[in-house]
Formats: C-alpha cells, structure tokens, sequence
C-alpha cells in the first residue's frame, strides 16, 4: 500500500523477531489478549479511534507463528478466492504493486517502487508469517472494523522490560491513521524505565472494489490498487529514521494478518524516505 495519510509523526519500531515453526496449543491459550486493556483518552478522537495499553507476561507464545485459528483461516480463504494461492504470497504482492502504474508513474511513487525492489532483491526486510502478536493484534483491530469490508490501519508500539510486554494499540474507522502525543509520551517514559522498545507494527490492509473518492482515499490511478504489500512507504521510512535518532528505535514490523515483515534499523538507511 503507498503513502496513505498515516500521521507516523513518531513511530517507535522493533529488532527481528522471526516466529517459530509452530505453535502448540498451550502457547496459543498463553497468546491471548486482556479483553478488557486501560484505554487512552486522547483530546478530539477521530471517528472509530481507539488507543489502547495492554501489560502481558513476556512469554515465548507472542513470539511464535500466529495459530491457524477459524477467524484467521476464514479471512484466508476469502483473500484465496479473490487473488489465488500464489497471488496471495508476499512476494507476488510486491511484483504486482511494482507493476501497478502509480508505482512508475509519478516520481514518489518510483521510490517508493524502489523499496519494494530492495525487499524483493533481499537487501532490506525479512519476510516470514505473522506471530502471535501481529495476529491478535491485527484480530482485535478487524473485530471493530472487518478488514476485508471495512479496510482500516493500527498501529502498536512493542516494549519489553521487567519480564513484561507492554503493547500501545492505536486504530480508528479507517486508513491511515493518527500517532497521539498521549500515547507517545507513555512510551517515551517507559524507554527512560528501562523498557526496550522493540517495534511499532502496523498493517497494510487489502483493499477491494475501490471507486475514486472513497474512504480509502481512492483516485483514477489507484483505484484497482489493492494493497497487501508490506514495502514500507516514504513516510513510514522518513519516521522510521526519525525514531531511530530520538528514541533509538531497532527496526519495524508490517502485516497483513497472514504475512509480516520484519526491517531492522540498518535497513532504514537502505530505503527511501521523504529527504
């Protein structure tokens, strides 16, 4: 997906945690979300916006690949439907959204074309299936808004410290998305406490049956551009690089509920940005 407005005025972003193989079913049982996390009161909350804060026990269950669960499977069979087997891989994802005109065409849409190409080459991001944690957090989020009728972003800053794994979960009713100085302050604080600040992860949703002027700020260009692709755009790089130099930040995760990858901080300096 290109460079919907997503406010990454701040991202905080993550070292490479490559999921196990497989996930026993007592790690999925330990691989579960509070159902009921403190929320964030922000000033003037957009329409559908949420900002939550999870405290977990840090347990290798968030680590491993995320469950085959009834709702996960459900969403892959309909993503099989649409785009087939092979073109549900993350590979051929990023061939097609390279092929795609607006990636050519336009000259951010070249550079941003750029980091797909890098990903694609090997030389930036590591590909592999989402964990338990990018799924349960990609599960709440689409509990709100279902993800493939109702496409929206969320983004989650990741720490670990003390033996615990703090999550900040942001999401509204819609693509793109808005980092509040509410929830950044809370992880800033927890940096000078000793937390690391593993990741901020955030999605790139599919995106079907676009028509020019929608809520997924659809043109002409665009309009049978369906996302899915996890190449970060000019400005996710450009907070990337900017996190890195304020908070030290390792890395960042994207997903699309079935796949994520996964850049660490030297590939920030390997991808386009705004500058």
């Amino acid at each position: 997906m290109k460079a919907l407005p997503w406010i990454l005025g701040a991202l905080l972003l993550s070292a490479c945690h490559t999921p196990k193989a497989g996930t026993r079913a007592e790690d999925t049982a330990a691989c579960v979300l509070d159902t009921q996390p403190e929320v964030i009161p922000v000033g003037t909350p957009k329409p559908g916006e949420l900002n939550e804060f999870f405290d977990l026990p840090d347990t290798p269950a968030w680590w491993a690949s995320a469950p085959m669960d009834t709702e996960r499977e459900r969403y892959r069979t309909a993503l099989v439907a649409r785009l087939g087997e092979e073109g549900l891989k993350q590979r051929a994802l990023l061939e097609r959204q390279n092929a795609h005109p607006s990636s050519r065409e336009v000259k951010s849409g070249k550079r941003e074309a750029d980091n797909s190409d890098r990903v694609l080459e090997g030389s930036a991001g590591k590909m592999g299936p989402a964990s338990c944690l990018e799924w349960r957090l990609f599960q709440r989020q689409a509990s709100r808004y279902p993800m493939l009728e109702h496409p929206t972003e969320f983004g989650a800053y990741i720490l670990r410290g003390h033996g615990r794994l703090r999550v900040y979960l942001s999401g509204m009713g819609s693509v793109g998305g808005q980092l509040r100085h509410e929830v950044r302050d809370r992880v800033v604080a927890d940096v000078a406490n000793g937390f690391e600040p593993v990741a901020h992860l955030h999605n790139h949703p599919f995106m079907f049956d676009r028509k020019p002027g929608d809520r997924m700020y659809t043109t002409e260009l665009t309009k049978d551009e369906m996302g899915g692709a996890l190449a970060p755009s000019l400005t996710d790089v450009q907070a990337y690089r900017m996190m890195r130099e304020h908070f030290g930040l390792k890395g960042a995760w994207l997903t699309n509920g079935l796949d994520s990858i996964h850049y660490t901080s030297e590939d920030f300096d390997r991808l386009n940005a705004w500058d």
